[in-house]
C-alpha cells in the first residue's frame, strides 16, 4: 500500500480529533475510509477473490457510512456549541503523542512493513483518544470508526489479506455503530436536547 495513503489516513484521523464541525469530521472520516479502500484495491492484485470482494466492501462503506452519519447529524442538530473540555491544540498534541508512542513501543507484527504496522496501531489509539477527548456522543461514534479503520488497515496488510476480518469490521460499523450507537446518541439528544455526554455526569438515581 502506498505510504501516501497511509499518511493521509493518519492525518485525517488527527483532523477528526481537532475539527469543531460535525460535517467536516464526517468528510474526514469518509476520506479516510476511501483511502483505506483504495489501498486495499492496490493490494488485491494476485490475491484471492475473497480479498477483492472485501476491498469493494470497504469501498461501499466509504460511501454508505458517511451518508448514514450525515443523516444522523441532521436528526440531532445541536442548539448550541458543545464546548470541548480541552482546546484543539491540546487534543492534537495528545493524539500525536499517542501516535509517537505507537511508533516507539509497538514491536514488529510480521507484516513486512513497519510503517503500516505503526500507522495501524496509531489509528486505533487515536480513535480511542477521540472517544475520550470529545464530549459529543456523535464524535465518540466517529472515534470508534477511526479505531476500526486501524484494525482494517492491519487486516488488509497481512500477507494474503484477512478478508473475513475486513468484512466483519464493515458489518460492525454499519450494524453496531451506526444503528445501536447512533440510536443511543439520538436518545441522549432527545432527552437532553444536546449530544454533550458531559451532562450525563449530573444524572442521579
Amino acid at each position: 500500500m502506498s505510504s501516501v495513503l497511509v499518511n493521509a489516513m493518519l492525518a485525517l484521523a488527527l483532523g477528526v480529533i481537532v475539527v469543531r464541525r460535525r460535517s467536516v469530521a464526517i468528510i474526514a472520516l469518509g476520506a479516510q475510509s476511501l483511502a483505506l479502500s483504495i489501498g486495499a484495491l492496490q493490494l488485491s492484485s494476485g490475491r484471492s477473490g475473497g480479498f477483492l470482494l472485501a476491498a469493494f466492501v470497504l469501498l461501499s462503506k466509504a460511501v454508505v457510512l458517511p451518508a448514514l452519519l450525515y443523516a444522523l447529524m441532521r436528526r440531532t442538530r445541536e442548539a448550541r456549541l458543545v464546548v470541548a473540555a480541552s482546546g484543539p491544540l491540546v487534543r492534537l498534541a495528545g493524539a500525536g503523542a499517542l501516535a509517537l508512542f505507537a511508533v516507539a513501543v509497538v514491536p514488529p507484527l510480521g507484516l513486512g512493513n513497519t510503517h503500516i504496522e505503526h500507522a495501524a496501531v496509531a489509528l486505533v489509539l487515536i480513535g480511542i483518544a477521540i472517544v475520550v477527548a470529545r464530549r459529543p456522543a456523535f464524535f465518540q461514534l466517529l472515534g470508534l470508526v477511526v479505531a476500526e479503520n486501524g484494525l482494517s488497515l492491519l487486516a488488509v496488510s497481512v500477507p494474503g489479506g484477512l478478508s473475513y476480518v475486513i468484512e466483519l469490521g464493515a458489518l460492525f460499523d454499519l450494524a453496531l455503530v451506526v444503528t445501536v450507537a447512533a440510536a443511543f446518541a439520538q436518545r441522549i439528544h432527545s432527552e437532553l436536547g444536546t449530544g454533550d455526554t458531559e451532562l450525563l455526569r449530573a444524572l442521579r438515581d
